[in-house]
C-alpha cells in the first residue's frame, strides 16, 4: 500500500470514529424520556410556569386566566393549586394568539388587550 492510500484509509477511520461518536450521542438523546413523562401527575403553578416560559411567575400568579385551565379545574395537593399533567402539557402550547379560544373553552372572560391579540381579532 502506498502513502496516499494509507492517508485515505486513515481519514476514513477518523470519519468512522467521528460518526460512531455522533451516533452514540444521538442515541442517548433519543432514549431519554420526554419531559412530559418526567412530570409528576399533579403539577403546581411554579413548575408549570417554568415549563411554559414566557411570563414571570408573578404574572401567572396574579392573572388567573393565564394559568392552566384559566385558573380552574385544579385540585389542592398539599395545600397548593395543582393541575393534572395532561392539562398542563396542553396549556404549555397556548400562546396569546390562542388564549381567547382557550379561555372560551373554560367559559372565562379575558381582558380586552388579550382578546385583541387573539387569532380571531387578527383576521
Amino acid at each position: 500500500m502506498n502513502e496516499a492510500e494509507n492517508l485515505v484509509l486513515r481519514g476514513m477511520q477518523i470519519g468512522i470514529v467521528d460518526l460512531a461518536t455522533q451516533i452514540q450521542k444521538l442515541s442517548a438523546k433519543v432514549s431519554a424520556p420526554p419531559a412530559a413523562f418526567t412530570l409528576p401527575e399533579w403539577v403546581n403553578l411554579e413548575t408549570a410556569a417554568k415549563l411554559k416560559g414566557g411570563a414571570a411567575l408573578g404574572t401567572y400568579q396574579t392573572r388567573l386566566f393565564l394559568q392552566p385551565c384559566c385558573g380552574l379545574n385544579y385540585k389542592l395537593v398539599g395545600g397548593r393549586k395543582c393541575w393534572k399533567k395532561d392539562e398542563v402539557i396542553r396549556w404549555i402550547g397556548v400562546t396569546d394568539a390562542d388564549l381567547k379560544a382557550y379561555a372560551d373553552e373554560w367559559k372565562v372572560d379575558i381582558p380586552r388587550n388579550y382578546k385583541e391579540r387573539s387569532r380571531e381579532a387578527q383576521k
